[in-house]
């Protein structure tokens, strides 16, 4: 029996194995790519966090029902390796990523079930810090895709803190004022000289 906390928030309505026909098994299994450390992907195509979803149709009341769900947890599900209960409650978490290089989140597309196992959220969290993937890549200056300024305006801003106000500098480069104060403060562009 797992002692761990559930995750958090709104509970949606759970998965139940009875739901899916082993159509839907047998056609997850159809898509299975063998890959390196023993993992298996669906092929399909992955959202930009990584993972692959899937779907699958049941009928409940006389009416046709379509439920979505990630691929690995449909596979920790069908697997008969863990419960409803936990699949639908706690998070499944991979093995196999000690594998794959910092930053490579290829290793979500695996829906090996002896890959996969159940953790709550701060088990999640440990795993994530433990193994380096919690560190979010910083992109600095005009490599930053939210970014307004080039680089030698944001110096410009920089050299001119004193001498022009900023207000002035938000018109001038049609930013904010709130984003020169950032410049200035050091929020923002931090990786250039003060």
């Amino acid at each position: 029996m797992y002692t761990t906390r559930m995750k958090p928030g709104v509970r949606g309505e759970p998965h139940r194995i009875i739901n899916i026909s082993n159509h839907y098994i047998q056609k997850f299994a159809d898509r299975l790519v063998d890959k390196p450390y023993g993992c298996q992907f669906l092929n399909g195509n992955a959202q930009n966090n990584g993972y692959v979803n899937w779907w699958y149709l049941y009928e409940e009341n006389g009416e046709k029902r379509k439920r979505y769900i990630t691929a690995h947890r449909f596979s920790a599900l069908t697997s008969g390796l863990f419960t409803e209960k936990q699949v639908n409650e706690y998070c499944v978490l991979h093995h196999c990523d000690r594998y794959y290089d910092h930053g490579d989140i290829s290793y979500r597309r695996c829906v090996n079930p002896d890959h996969l196992w159940i953790g709550d959220v701060a088990q999640n969290n440990a795993d994530c810090v433990a193994k380096g993937r919690n560190t979010p890549v910083k992109l600095y200056g005009t490599d930053n895709h939210n970014s307004k300024l080039t680089e030698a305006q944001a110096r410009y801003i920089i050299e001119h803190h004193y001498i022009i106000t900023q207000n002035a500098l938000a018109v001038k480069f049609n930013i904010s004022k709130s984003s020169v104060e950032g410049i200035h403060c050091g929020r923002s562009w931090t990786h250039l000289e003060r």
